[in-house]
């Protein structure tokens, strides 16, 4: 089954094609986690997410229709079933303050992690950054997570979202800069209260 597209997999998905099926849940199952987590930060809660979303997907085959991208497909149940259950809950997302390697994809870019001082600010970096994301307000948070995290294009994340290219990236901006307002102490910390001025001033 490796051979064949996610489109043409999910093609014999809708003639009950169970092997297909585990191909899609084999390639997708961890980006579709790593969404749901970024947005709920609880493993178990993202873990049932995953589960419905595909579970969604698999009732859903009948109507299946091969008119753009699977990858925007799936994404589309995801966003909808997190929307429609978490939203209409008004569930707060509680942070809680985990370990190096669960936001290691975050911080990685940002310091190097050779001795032990180094490990612990990158530790001390990588949970501001996944509180920051994570006291975004939804609509921002949804567009920074598929586009910084997902790597999907503006038009993808628009596909998605059901929203226009143009506010996608108007949400973008302003998520990089309330991100940018809620690192600013942190910044300061680490670089002193003139990197602030500096980057206040840009």
């Amino acid at each position: 089954m490796s051979k064949y597209t996610d489109e043409e997999l999910m093609t014999f998905v809708k003639d009950r094609n169970i092997s297909a099926f585990e191909e899609l849940f084999n390639r997708y199952e961890r980006r579709i986690f790593c969404f749901f987590y970024r947005l709920l930060w609880d493993v178990e809660e993202a873990r049932d997410c995953t589960q419905e979303t595909f579970l969604r997907l698999w009732r859903g085959r009948t109507i299946y229709a091969p008119k753009g991208r699977f990858t925007t497909y799936i994404f589309q149940i995801a966003k909808n079933h997190f929307l429609n259950e978490h939203e209409r809950k008004r569930c707060r997302i509680t942070f809680t303050h985990a370990s190096r390697d669960d936001f290691l994809d975050s911080a990685e870019n940002l310091i190097s992690t050779n001795g032990s001082s180094e490990q612990a600010v990158a530790n001390e970096l990588a949970a501001a950054i996944g509180k920051a994301i994570a006291d975004l307000p939804e609509p921002h948070r949804l567009v920074y997570i598929l586009s910084e995290e997902q790597r999907f294009s503006y038009k993808e994340i628009a596909d998605v979202l059901g929203c226009p290219v143009g506010t996608v990236s108007s949400r973008k901006v302003e998520a990089v800069r309330k991100l940018r307002k809620l690192l600013a102490p942190l910044r300061e910390d680490f670089l002193g209260k003139d990197s602030h001025d500096r980057e206040v001033s840009k």
